[in-house]
């Protein structure tokens, strides 16, 4: 976003957000009323009413959205929902909103909830296989299914505290909250512009009142396939730019640059059944039964320049002939022209069943009750790719905030460069390579075959009982304790097949199969080809009918490769997770004024939790280029894991200054687990392992490579030794990347302090609040550190390593790993703002227009200062997912048959990772005269963005209503760097992300 848009749109919340006071009145309705008052008007200002009477009446700070009173949201889908409110920032997937952070905290730190109830998500992390953290994917939960969303900033002792960020309670359909039978049918057509396709959708839902309003059945369903295409410009996503010289010049220069056109097509479907029975007034029971499915047909097609050149002992690029520092341009040999069409189809598929009710016992007391079994299930059963390559190509690189790009010369051109500063003769193909100045490159080799399948599956039981008794007496209005257990088994199990230069393997692996023998040999000019929509690609690709032929044809190469299953990609995600919590609450609320309660309680919860995983090393320089089997190492971890409590205690204040002003005090505690990602037991070498020579007979004159370490084992022993001298010798480099779980953290804890005044009136509602949050032990992905194996938190089975040693106290110099930080902050301000403007011009003509107008904004200022420790990085650093601000803008225009708003919706840059950078580093670094060893220009950022919708609704007839929604109308996209130094000339891109504007057309039909 441009200097000027930010201006502007923060201008125009913060008039918008001008002190304009007034209210509506609101009481607190019985455990079983509707949570809402009737309002009988339909669209926006019917959902902001019914919103604004349910915050009131909760005991603690919210902000609500719910259905007009025509059973409508403003928005259609969760995710547009949510980002509309104060506090509240989405990550997206593939263009769509995904997960939730709050009030600047990750997604891992807020918890979602269906009625109360925990949900099971096999949706995997936020950041891909990879990433297998806590957040609830929303992209699976359609608005059809919902009365209501309360996004709950202050949590009292009754509620699940996992989650410092806040929690986000999602309430389904209630035929008898609702109290009369209806019928609501959709249908909407959804147009993306990019991918220029149409995409369907249908949705139902309904309530009937039987037996006399004592049994009440809910039901919703929801059908929708939506096609969408997203352009990328990546970096590699975990290896980080290098440092190059050349003479007297130095650089820091991209390791790769990828173009990637994801085009998926996704299925949903959703079904809600909500039975009800209340015999009398003093009881409930009720069964609840929720399936969603979401499936996924992804084609994500790929085009790589790899600059991997070979370094010297020196640590000097060897391939590297031309640096421009000036320029950001870089140009060597020795770099890859990759392709490759992947193809992928999953479905992930959730089954809840709540059994519960609830009964007032005489007395004042009341008891609740509540079973929940939730499973859910990903599967992805046949991810297959082809890859095409050329190696050792000449290219120049250039990088910047916002791009990285590469280009292919010819080695005479390299060399005119790297001489006069300048080309100016052609280039000249070689029949045999590469064809300079053709979109066509018919001479890109057959040289991996990948096949994979997965599965995640996640299992939650959880019972819980609640007992209140409610008093008369001037000072006690009620005590409340209850307790909840819940049982939580987590898998994943992963097999994968990556077959390199599969032409060398085709006597074994094709088995005598003439077709498969053919083809594995072949070049991509074999093949019928096309050039992608994204015009980033710069050479023609295989089609999907061809690839799917080619893996076809091939693929008994991939089902007969690594039998044993000891590739790293095999293993190295695999494991199994158990978490068992149990939680007992005591509170209680007092009437310390006429007007003003008090709640005051406290609550402990206990965890044990428990894990397996592998140790995984890629390990495939020794393997046998016409063999079968697999050399990489692949062993399991023994169960690992902590136990821990939490002491929870809580003060909640709520005071009504009038019938139009409402102040509340919150101080309370909470906390969040560690992620799954974080915490389970692994120990993976990222990269082909680097082994040393470590014979104290070791002559460099001996060996081929002159050099002591290297990945290549051939090129560090004598020529003529064999594996079992590099049993003996080889051991593994403390230089290695490696990646490492953490069993043992602990859970981040906080201390929370929420303030906030609520303005109510008829056309305006204006609410201030502030928060505070201090966190200690926050949990923080650390890159480059030093650390110990032996001093792990589980066992690294070393001892069974056979083909080359590993010292059990090696300490590694590169670890990536998670760690607790010592403390960290958070701390802001939220004004949330809307005017209806009726009434105010009725003696001027355009009065009936004006008077139809309305506003409504929010706005987010927060800021946050965090320590990881020493260790990982000696500043202070912005806790990661954490945005400055984020601010919303509505203009619209509503009467009884058409309204139309403007929406704008802004946020500012959020640190998704960060690089280390220890005090010792950092002297090092002072020897050297840059950055060699300090990585805190590796930090990652996402850009700040602005985005504007346009939604539209005429009611065509009583109980018939049209909508037309245009999404993302200016195209905004999702760009991520690397912040850079001097020696990047600034910011480096890390990714961007493109999916273009999206049309909704639908009606609904309410009988």
């Amino acid at each position: 976003m441009n200097y000027h848009s930010k201006k502007i749109l923060s201008l125009a919340i913060a008039v918008a957000s001008a002190p304009v006071f007034a209210q509506q009145e609101g009481e607190r309705d019985s455990e079983y009323d509707a949570s809402m008052e009737e309002v009988y008007v339909e669209g926006v200002r019917s959902a902001d009413l019914n919103a604004r009477a349910a915050e009131r009446d909760k005991d603690n700070f919210s902000s609500i959205v719910t259905q007009d009173d025509a059973g409508n949201f403003s928005d259609q889908n969760a995710a547009e929902l949510l980002r509309r409110m104060p506090g509240v920032t989405l990550q997206k997937s593939e263009g769509e909103g995904k997960f939730v952070s709050l009030r600047g905290l990750g997604p891992g730190m807020v918890s979602v909830r269906m009625d109360g109830g925990i949900l099971a998500n096999a949706g995997g992390g936020s950041g891909g296989s990879d990433d297998e953290n806590r957040a609830f994917s929303l992209d699976g939960l359609p608005t059809d299914v919902l009365q209501s969303i309360e996004i709950n900033k202050s949590l009292t002792p009754d509620m699940d505290l996992d989650a410092i960020g806040g929690s986000i309670n999602v309430t389904t359909l209630s035929a008898l909250d609702r109290g009369r039978d209806t019928f609501k049918l959709s249908a909407q057509n959804y147009y993306h512009d990019q991918a220029a396709e149409s995409s369907p959708k249908i949705s139902l839902q309904g309530t009937n009142i039987l037996l006399d309003e004592k049994l009440g059945i809910a039901y919703t369903g929801s059908w929708e396939r939506r096609t969408t295409q997203g352009y990328e410009t990546l970096h590699h996503e975990t290896t980080l730019p290098k440092y190059v010289t050349s003479g007297e010049n130095r650089m820091l220069i991209p390791w790769e640059f990828q173009t990637r056109q994801e085009n998926a097509e996704r299925e949903r479907v959703a079904a809600l059944l909500n039975l009800e029975y209340q015999p009398d007034d003093s009881s409930r029971y009720r069964l609840k039964l929720n399936h969603t499915s979401y499936s996924d047909e992804d084609i994500a097609l790929r085009e790589y320049y790899r600059f991997n050149y070979d370094y010297d002992d020196e640590g000097i690029p060897t391939e590297l002939d031309y640096l421009d520092n000036g320029n950001q341009i870089l140009g060597g040999g020795s770099v890859d022209l990759q392709q490759q069409f992947f193809i992928q189809e999953s479905e992930v598929t959730t089954n809840t069943l709540s059994l519960g009710g609830e009964n007032r016992l005489g007395k004042g007391w009341e008891a609740k009750y509540e079973l929940v079994s939730s499973r859910s299930e990903n599967e992805k059963p046949d991810g297959r790719r082809v890859q095409f390559r050329l190696r050792d190509l000449n290219a120049l690189g250039h990088s910047g905030e916002d791009f990285v790009n590469g280009q292919i010369i010819s080695g005479p051109q390299l060399d005119e460069l790297a001489e006069s500063g300048s080309i100016a003769t052609g280039a000249v193909s070689n029949p045999n390579g590469y064809q300079y100045g053709s979109v066509a490159q018919p001479n890109l080799i057959y040289d991996n075959l990948f096949l994979e399948d997965s599965l995640r599956e996640d299992a939650v039981d959880q019972f819980s009982f609640d007992l209140r008794k409610d008093f008369d007496g001037v000072l006690l209005n009620y005590v409340k304790t209850g307790v909840k257990v819940r049982k939580r088994e987590r898998s994943f199990d992963k097999n994968r097949s990556s077959v390199n230069n599969p032409a060398e393997k085709k006597i074994l692996g094709c088995a005598g199969d003439s077709l498969c023998e053919e083809l594995v040999g072949e070049r991509l000019g074999t093949f019928e080809t096309y050039i992608p929509e994204n015009s980033n690609f710069d050479h023609a690709l295989i089609t999907q009918s061809e690839a799917d032929r080619l893996i076809a044809a091939t693929r008994a190469i991939g089902d007969n490769y690594d039998p044993d299953e000891r590739e790293v990609e095999s293993n190295r995600l695999d494991y199994d997770l158990s978490e068992d919590t149990a939680a007992v609450y005591a509170m209680a609320e007092f009437q310390v004024l006429p007007e003003a309660t008090l709640i005051a309680g406290a609550r402990y919860e206990s965890t044990k939790f428990r894990s397996t995983g592998y140790l995984s090393i890629r390990n495939d320089r020794n393997e046998d280029s016409s063999a079968l089997d697999s050399f990489d190492i692949g062993l399991p971890l023994a169960d690992a894991g902590n136990d821990y409590g939490n002491f929870l205690p809580a003060l909640h204040y709520r005071h009504e200054l009038s019938d139009k002003l409402l102040a509340r005090a919150s101080l309370w505690t909470s906390f969040s687990r560690p992620d799954f990602g974080d915490s389970r037991a692994f120990f993976e070498v990222k990269d082909r392992v680097i082994f040393c020579n470590t014979d104290p007979d070791y002559d460099p004159a001996d060996y081929a490579g002159n050099t002591q370490c290297g990945d290549q084992p051939g090129s560090i022993i004598p020529t003529g030794e064999d594996l079992d001298y590099q049993a003996q010798y080889l051991a593994m480099s403390p230089a290695n990347s490696v990646r490492i779980g953490n069993p043992s953290l602990d859970p981040m804890r906080a201390a929370n302090l929420d303030l906030s005044l609520s303005y109510y009136g008829e056309d305006t509602f204006l609410e201030g609040a502030l928060f505070y949050k201090a966190i200690d032990d926050f949990i923080v992905d650390a890159a480059g550190v030093d650390i110990n194996i032996s001093e792990l938190g589980f066992h690294v089975p070393v001892e069974q390593v056979d083909l080359f040693h590993i010292d059990p106290n090696l300490t590694l110099t590169n670890a990536s790993t998670y760690l607790n930080g010592e403390s960290a902050k958070v701390y802001g301000a939220e004004l949330s703002f809307s005017q209806y403007f009726d009434g105010r011009w009725e003696s001027h003509n355009i009065g009936r227009w004006l008077d139809n107008i309305f506003i409504q904004s929010n706005l987010t200022v927060q800021r946050s200062d965090g320590k990881v420790g020493d260790t990982v990085r000696v500043s202070t650093i912005q806790l990661p997912e954490q945005a400055d601000m984020a601010a919303n803008l509505t203009l619209g225009w509503e009467n009884d048959t058409f309204s139309l708003r403007l929406i704008a919706n802004y946020t500012s840059e959020i640190l998704k990772r960060i690089g280390s950078c220890t005090a010792s580093d950092i002297e090092k670094d002072a020897a050297l005269g840059f950055a060699q060893n300090c990585n805190d220009w590796a930090d990652v950022y996402q850009d700040e963005a602005v985005a504007f919708d346009i939604k539209a609704n005429y009611r065509v007839a009583d109980g018939i209503n049209l909508y037309l929604d245009a999404i993302n109308i200016t195209d905004s996209v999702d760009q991520y760097y690397f912040s850079g130094n001097r020696d990047s000339g600034g910011p480096i891109l890390f990714n961007v992300e493109q999916y273009g504007p999206g049309y909704q057309l639908g009606l609904t039909v309410d009988f």
